[in-house]
């Protein structure tokens, strides 16, 4: 089979809200709030940086939106909190369709790759932790390139790793701006609706999978050898 799927990590496979039960020891009722800030601000932050060509790990975007969602609810961390926070991001669960659905897919003979903001290193043990690598040939890391999604050369970076065209790729990804920078770059893509409130971007340009489960992913995808 000539083509590959590439899965986005945080939001996709894995639950970032996880971090709301040791976020709510620490803050209380403010963590919800708090928790949808965080993740906005760590997307943002990864963008300002990919414009401003002003690399930092993603775990320094992830500290830095942390602190401004805390100041913005006027909530203060002591550094013993702040490292116990952000800690549990090493811990996320994933959800609870991704070691079937991603079963599936291998079963079907589809050669898999985690693909992330994160580095090697903090989505290897992720993804190890919650039961996952085994699924993947490779973890390519934006580290690399030295910058963030949706960079198009993160994506040419996938395209170079998997060995194949980008058009014999699919991305699935719950964050509608990877799946934009992805067919941008040529790739196909699957959007992965995880919450059904969500809204895709309307830029004109439609993902050609839209899915609410990774389940049967494997009987969405074209079966042409691309």
């Amino acid at each position: 089979m000539n083509r590959a799927i590439a899965f986005d990590i945080y939001g996709t496979l894995i639950d970032t809200d996880g971090v709301l039960t040791v976020l709510s020891e620490q803050v209380g009722e403010k963590a919800p709030a708090i928790c949808a800030l965080w993740r906005n601000k760590q997307l943002e932050y990864s963008f300002r940086r990919g414009l401003m060509q002003d690399y930092q790990d993603f775990s320094i975007c992830t500290r830095d939106a942390l602190l401004f969602a805390c100041q913005t609810h006027d909530v203060k961390l002591d550094a013993q909190a702040q490292r116990r926070v952000l800690g549990s991001y090493a811990e996320l669960p994933a959800f609870a369709d991704v070691a079937a659905g991603l079963g599936q897919l291998v079963d079907a003979g589809v050669p898999l790759h985690a693909f992330s903001n994160g580095s090697r290193a903090a989505v290897t043990g992720l993804l190890q932790r919650a039961g996952l690598s085994g699924f993947f040939q490779q973890v390519v890391s934006v580290e690399d390139v030295q910058s963030f999604k949706p960079d198009p050369k993160v994506y040419a970076h996938l395209a170079q790793q998997c060995a194949l065209p980008a058009s014999q790729i699919w991305l699935v990804s719950s964050n509608p701006f990877d799946v934009l920078g992805a067919a941008h770059s040529g790739l196909r893509a699957a959007w992965l609706q995880r919450d059904l409130g969500a809204v895709f971007d309307p830029w004109g340009i439609e993902p050609p999978i839209t899915l609410h489960s990774l389940l049967g992913l494997a009987d969405h995808l074209p079966q042409d050898p691309l």
